[in-house]
């Protein structure tokens, strides 16, 4: 269900685009008045696969998982979106085509969302925005191109060690078997990796 006012959920926004660019009071107070607020419950369904993604979403609250099916009906965990995090196909939002990946909800989440057309709008009366989703695409390829390369050349273990000590709140929030499809390995995999895993105790 949606909500049309973005007011109680944009500061969140805000902040986060404060954090890398100096917004001026227009564009504080322009970009609100592009965004709808969506409330979703867990597994809604934001994207499916061969849908083109019309929309982009930042993460107020919850978790989204986005994922791709194999030809024999096997998910593969791509990515997750915590909250601070802007979500969406990227290729098929920016090329207007069918996207290769779906988006759900893994918790219950707010959103706040806008479209294509907007988010082109938007960008151009901001220059705070337009550099802040410039930032994002960069991550996001910076991200696809290290994934592709940890999946390639390391071992199971340093995935999970390299996943643990750069998202560790990926770890804490998001079930095992999600995890697991992420890292290329199975659920049992990764318990067995979990428990080799020694945590040393906190000097005091």
């Amino acid at each position: 269900m949606a909500k049309k006012d973005p007011t109680a959920s944009v500061d969140t926004l805000l902040q986060t685009i404060r954090r890398h660019h100096r917004l001026t009071e227009q564009e504080t107070q322009v970009i609100g008045t592009y965004f709808r607020r969506d409330l979703f419950k867990r597994k809604s369904t934001l994207l499916q696969a061969g849908q083109t993604a019309h929309r982009v979403y930042f993460v107020v609250s919850g978790i989204l998982h986005m994922y791709y099916t194999d030809e024999r009906g096997q998910p593969y965990s791509c990515n997750f979106f915590m909250p601070g995090e802007l979500a969406t196909d990227l290729e098929s939002f920016s090329k207007q085509l069918p996207a290769g990946n779906a988006i759900e909800t893994l918790t219950a989440a707010e959103c706040l969302s806008i479209s294509c057309k907007e988010t082109v709008s938007l960008m151009q009366e901001s220059p705070a925005f337009n550099k802040y989703v410039m930032g994002v695409i960069e991550t996001i390829a910076m991200h696809n191109i290290n994934r592709t390369k940890d999946l390639l050349s390391l071992q199971p273990e340093m995935r999970y060690q390299k996943l643990l000590a750069t998202r560790p709140d990926i770890i804490r929030a998001v079930p095992q078997k999600y995890i697991a499809r992420f890292l290329g390995i199975s659920p049992e995999s990764l318990s067995r990796i979990r428990s080799r895993i020694v945590t040393l105790p906190a000097s005091h």
